[in-house]
């Protein structure tokens, strides 16, 4: 994902603001996969105690504002579910405009910004409002091939997990859950 970034801003130049202190995407709702939240878990037991403690504080009140927002459809937050239209609400890893845990972020917070193609949703091309308006051309030859190979890798990574009987958490996952619980243990059956 890294190089796929650095190619859309050689591609896009200045209309990719992305950087410290653009966080728009930062307030999404969404749900992780075990194996990100390991590596979370992963980078936040090498913060040091003080900031790994109020890193876990905000998360522990995220999580309890995550539940009441998700709440008002009705219903509890199920494996794959969609949040209530609009709802949004800030990653408890964002500290003053910064993730403060960049180099373990998911998947997910890596590609935001660029321009993305889902295969799974084909005739569709999704990009951060705040770099590509609506009706703006998107000119990418290698769009489509580039990020349907990078979907295929990722469904075959999850796969061989899977096949290993790794674990799968019964409730969605999520960063807040990450820094709060420990999913180091991911990796083993």
């Amino acid at each position: 994902m890294e190089r796929e970034f650095a190619r859309n801003r050689d591609i896009y130049g200045a209309r990719m603001r992305c950087g410290p202190g653009c966080s728009d995407c930062c307030g999404q709702l969404f749900q992780i996969t075990e194996i990100e939240a390991s590596w979370i878990s992963h980078g936040v037991a090498l913060l040091d105690a003080s900031k790994r403690e109020m890193l876990q504080a905000r998360a522990a009140v995220y999580l309890q504002d995550r539940r009441a927002l998700i709440s008002r459809q009705g219903e509890p937050e199920a494996w794959g579910s969609l949040p209530p239209p609009g709802s949004r609400l800030p990653c408890p890893a964002l500290i003053d405009g910064v993730c403060s845990i960049y180099e373990h972020r998911p998947l997910i917070c890596r590609k935001f910004g660029m321009p993305l193609y889902n295969p799974m949703k084909p005739g569709r091309v999704f990009a951060c409002e705040l770099n590509f308006r609506d009706g703006d051309e998107i000119d990418d030859n290698g769009l489509v091939q580039i990020h349907t190979g990078i979907h295929n890798d990722w469904m075959n990574v999850q796969a061989a997990y899977n096949a290993q009987g790794l674990r799968r958490d019964a409730d969605p996952v999520t960063v807040a859950r990450a820094i709060l619980e420990d999913f180091s243990d991911c990796g083993s059956a």
